[in-house]
């Protein structure tokens, strides 16, 4: 259990970050002040409530029997829940502009927040990711595992009976663990080089374009996840 990755946060609002935000999403220079005023107004939120924790997994570490040297955590990640309630306030004064740029903003931080994640693991622990697993995802993950999967952790996520998770701008998945150096998962990101990598998100230009101005498009699966979508 720990806060939100503070070198992230730290990152969070410098021009690099929003510089990338920027050319990711096709955002003029006339729209980075804008970028960088709802960055400010999310940073403050997310360093009183955003978190990550994770724990040893109780329903995948008997594959270990099935895979030597592999080992399963429960992760869960999230922005917290005043991210949602400026998102909210946003669409209630029709700032929508705003709101898009929110889901971009936190959408990118939690993308960071999977590399993270493998740093620490690789760091700390001498493991490191060989897969993500999403609840949804896969046959031996259904989607109907969500809620037992995020019983017990001291910080709360919760979801609906239609498997939203609450707060929306958090992500929970099983991370699968290993020792094989042959074996890397860098993050999820258009970005890593395993062009074999199962959990790899190819960029479509079209669809990154369009959220600077529609929130509500098709997502792939990893996108819905961070966006809260599933």
């Amino acid at each position: 259990m720990a806060d939100f990755f503070p070198d992230l946060l730290e990152r969070f609002s410098g021009d690099a970050f929003l510089k990338g935000v920027c050319r990711k999403y096709h955002y003029g220079k006339g729209q980075e002040a804008e970028l960088r005023a709802v960055a400010e107004e999310m940073l403050p939120l997310m360093q009183r409530e955003a978190f990550w924790e994770s724990r040893e997994s109780g329903s995948f570490n008997g594959k270990q029997k099935e895979t030597a040297g592999a080992a399963y955590e429960d992760v869960i990640m999230s922005l917290g829940s005043s991210v949602d309630s400026l998102q909210e306030s946003y669409h209630e004064k029709e700032q929508l502009s705003e709101s898009y740029m929110l889901e971009a903003l936190a959408s990118e931080l939690l993308l960071m927040g999977y590399g993270a994640y493998n740093r620490y693991v690789r760091e700390k622990r001498n493991w490191h990711v060989a897969r993500y697993h999403f609840p949804g995802g896969e046959e031996n993950f259904p989607l109907e595992m969500m809620p037992e999967l995020l019983k017990g952790f001291q910080y709360q996520i919760t979801c609906n009976t239609a498997f939203c998770i609450i707060p929306k701008k958090s992500v929970v998945f099983v991370a699968e663990l290993t020792q094989d150096e042959q074996v890397q998962c860098e993050s999820i990101c258009a970005g890593c080089h395993n062009m074999h990598c199962p959990n790899r998100v190819k960029r479509d230009l079209s669809r990154e374009r369009m959220l600077a101005r529609v929130a509500d498009m098709p997502l792939s699966y990893g996108y819905s996840r961070i966006f809260g979508k599933l």
